[in-house]
């Protein structure tokens, strides 16, 4: 079957970068600003946000619980710079005139890093990659479904621009975020290794095919194990997290199996 084009642009076709790509992309910030709690609004960060977004990151990274969730030595770029310019976009979530959530979209070009070759991808297929990149919510703001929200406006984004691939790399601790794009579709396929000795799981979804888990294969290893655990993904991936147990007791699994079959579109 060959693969069925993304809403807006034809396989094959030259991938959206700059201010086209940012048109598509204002488009759909209508349905994500309807679903935002009140008090909340969002719009497209620029060049003229450089500053706000790059304070914002420091001040978020600072207050997460494990430093492993989120290591800036991990990025490869200037991060900041790329997803307000042409190699990126960025939706900011604001409360009045304060930044309280972002989510951002890489946009790789043809001399640029790119995930999909951690993934062995064929090399027609990386001008159709899109990094998932990063999404931040302020402590005061979570519990509110901003990072799903966040999750489904680059989706559609994506989608739209042609983007057949949906790449980012996560900590395999931070089992918050990969289980949240997991449960997007977006799971964990490969553990890789960035920045030098950081361990991440490389996280996939494909717009052309709907892959169906196997329940046959199951098998449930602990997030502090998932790390050290390279076999699991030589048979199968990981398909989402489960949790064991009540308050102090509670404990995290990654669900892991092989693909039963995949459904074309």
């Amino acid at each position: 079957m060959s693969p069925r084009s993304c809403a807006g642009l034809p396989v094959g076709a030259l991938p959206l970068r700059g201010d086209a790509a940012r048109a598509v992309a204002a488009v759909r910030l209508s349905r994500l600003a309807a679903l935002l709690p009140d008090g909340l609004s969002v719009r497209l960060m620029d060049g003229d946000d450089s500053s706000l977004l790059a304070d914002f990151r420091v001040r978020v990274v600072a207050t997460l619980e494990d430093p492993d969730h989120y290591r800036m030595a991990g990025e490869v770029g200037n991060f900041v710079a790329d997803h307000l310019g042409d190699r990126g976009l960025t939706a900011g979530v604001f409360r009045g005139g304060r930044l309280v959530a972002y989510g951002a979209l890489g946009l790789p070009g043809a001399d640029d890093p790119n995930r999909g070759r951690d993934l062995d991808l064929p090399e027609a297929e990386l001008g159709s990659v899109a990094h998932m990149s990063s999404a931040m919510v302020d402590p005061s703001e979570r519990g509110r479904g901003l990072h799903h929200r966040l999750i489904d406006w680059r989706i559609e984004v994506a989608e739209a621009l042609g983007r057949r691939h949906l790449l980012t790399t996560v900590s395999p601790r931070n089992h918050c975020s990969w289980g949240h794009l997991a449960g997007h579709g977006i799971y964990p396929k490969r553990l890789v290794r960035v920045g030098g000795d950081l361990v991440r799981l490389l996280v996939h979804r494909d717009f052309t095919t709907d892959p169906i888990f196997d329940p046959a294969t199951a098998e449930l290893v602990a997030i502090e194990d998932l790390a050290g655990r390279w076999d699991v993904f030589e048979r199968g991936h990981v398909w989402g997290r489960v949790a064991a147990g009540d308050g102090a007791a509670r404990r995290w699994y990654a669900l892991c199996g092989r693909v039963w079959r995949g459904r074309g579109r």
